[in-house]
């Protein structure tokens, strides 16, 4: 009995030590957060001008004065920008420094500049200022540095983020103005948005998404703009292309549009356009031209179109191929009816008819809208 008591004593007077023991290593364990400030931005100087090339690898390269711990430990920092004579409090854009932030050093591509210059509002083909200095910390302890800086931007012709998506919207559209029916675009292999289609009395604007909150573009004479809206006076038919690399924009009209037999070199039947960037014909006359010892069969497609300056003009649209040498049938894969912009020679880039075509007639279907690849369907009767 006595040897259990005693074994008690003991164990609480080993408790009692062990806790004593905890809290002392815990109170060494205490850490120094304390650290100085950065004294002083080495580079870029003061005014220092950059003409951005966001599109290559160039960088500026920007440094300080290393912050020092009482500790002896790291310091991390994160270089800061804001607008000139804002305080850093809620600054526009923060990124660490090299080395995941323990280097008193940063290199930032042109790109990230260009991105960093648009949320100060300088807008592209424009020059402005942005001010940047250093926050040093060290746990939850931030201290900026004793000193900022002003870099001068010149950004170039285009927009920072370019839409994956681009849709047409509006009363003077063909989806009206319910978000949800707004008209896709087309992206072409060199980033430049495209659509065939009908505009109406009205305003209209371009969007990066056809719900939720958008942000909307418009087009003032050549150039693309963020914000805004077009107004359309009179019912045409229109390809539009925005261009947003360039911030560049192009509206030209179509008045007319046919398909254009080659041995001819005249359009021998009128497309009507139904809408969404859809043309057809019904019951075209296909008369082979007989040269005497042999009948040409090739065509593509033609449109009459005015420019902005009201000048008028024809363009082709054709095959992918300089050259079909035989007709389709059965068996030809879709990428031979694939339509493209081609030149306006007389014979290259043509289509031929299915054999037995001749003396008959055709329906043609001439597809232009962001559904899927341009192409044609011909059917013979």
């Amino acid at each position: 009995m006595i040897r259990t008591f005693n074994f008690r004593i003991y164990s609480i007077i080993a408790a009692m030590v062990a806790v004593v023991t905890f809290a002392s290593c815990e109170k060494d364990k205490t850490i120094n957060s304390n650290i100085s400030t950065v004294k002083e931005l080495y580079y870029p100087e003061m005014g220092k001008y950059y003409k951005l090339q966001p599109a290559t690898s160039a960088v500026v390269n920007f440094e300080w004065s290393a912050a020092r711990a009482e500790d002896g430990s790291l310091v991390m920092y994160e270089v800061a920008f804001d607008t000139v004579g804002g305080d850093f409090r809620r600054p526009i854009y923060t990124v660490a420094s090299n080395g995941n932030g323990v280097q008193n050093s940063l290199a930032l591509s042109h790109k990230v500049l260009n991105s960093i210059a648009s949320k100060a509002n300088i807008q592209p083909s424009t020059s402005g200022s942005l001010q940047w200095t250093v926050i040093a910390s060290k746990g939850l302890n931030e201290k900026r540095a004793d000193s900022s800086r002003v870099i001068v931007i010149e950004r170039p012709a285009g927009f920072t983020e370019i839409p994956a998506n681009v849709f047409i919207t509006g009363e003077a559209t063909e989806g009206g103005t319910d978000l949800a029916d707004a008209v896709a675009m087309k992206l072409g292999a060199d980033g430049v948005f495209e659509i065939f289609t009908r505009l109406k009395d009205g305003a209209y604007s371009f969007v990066d998404r056809n719900s939720g909150t958008p942000v909307t573009y418009s087009i003032q004479g050549t150039r693309l703009q963020e914000g805004g809206e077009g107004r359309q006076a009179g019912e045409k038919i229109y390809r539009i292309r925005l261009d947003f690399a360039n911030a560049a924009a192009e509206m030209i009209e179509i008045t007319d549009a046919g398909v254009f037999a080659s041995a001819y070199n005249k359009v021998i039947g009128k497309l009507s356009y139904t809408g969404n960037g859809t043309w057809s014909a019904q019951n075209v006359p296909i008369t082979y031209f007989d040269f005497g010892s042999w009948k040409d069969d090739r065509f593509k497609f033609e449109f009459t179109i005015v420019d902005a300056g009201g000048t008028t003009s024809t363009i082709k649209y054709g095959s992918v191929n300089q050259v079909n040498s035989t007709p389709p049938d059965a068996n030809t894969p879709a990428a031979y009816y694939q339509v493209v912009p081609v030149d306006n020679s007389q014979w290259d880039y043509t289509y031929k008819y299915a054999t037995g075509s001749d003396g008959k007639s055709g329906n043609f279907i001439l597809q232009l809208n962001a559904a899927e690849d341009y192409s044609y369907k011909l059917t013979v009767h």
